[in-house]
């Protein structure tokens, strides 16, 4: 697949067997996440789906979306920025944004977005919706101890959640 990429001129390989994005791979690969993100969006915006269960069935939509669809979805939508998890659309400028555990004892955070690299972990979306964290939710970090599970403030009621949560939740002060 890769040296079919390669001949595609998506990507090159270095001298270390290192893969690298072409421009026109980036540009490509870019359009698939704006699909897959759209895919998601319409899952939850449209169909009721819950956030943390996009994931399969928007890959399976982006490859049979055309660009008719695509450009219709963005706008019925209203050109949505993120996706249900946070993440930005290809283009759009992310807003700045830290790891849970970064934010002091007994401030408060808005959950902005969870990584696209957790938000693949098998349960882990889930979790946090059973938690009562999701992106767009303020909270309070009530005690934080490094390895230890998380104190948190959530909707007036607390909340301890995993030690994970901290690197794998990002939020804006």
């Amino acid at each position: 697949m890769l040296h079919r990429l390669e001949r595609e001129g998506l990507v090159t390989m270095d001298g270390r067997k290192e893969v690298h994005f072409t421009k026109a791979g980036s540009a490509l690969a870019a359009h698939v996440v704006r699909r897959h993100r759209l895919a998601e969006r319409m899952l939850v915006d449209l169909l009721g789906y819950e956030w943390w269960k996009t994931h399969e069935e928007a890959e399976r939509i982006e490859h049979a979306m055309s660009p008719e669809m695509e450009e219709r979805l963005a706008r019925v939508l209203g050109d949505p920025q993120t996706c249900p998890h946070g993440n930005p659309m290809p283009g759009v400028t992310p807003r700045p944004t830290k790891p849970l555990d970064h934010v002091p004892r007994g401030s408060t955070a808005t959950i902005e977005r969870i990584p696209d690299q957790f938000e693949h972990e098998p349960g882990f979306l889930e979790y946090l919706d059973s938690q009562g964290l999701k992106p767009g939710i303020a909270l309070r970090v009530v005690d934080m101890t490094p390895g230890e599970p998380i104190v948190v403030e959530v909707a007036g009621g607390q909340r301890t959640i995993r030690a994970d949560c901290g690197q794998k939740v990002w939020v804006r002060a």
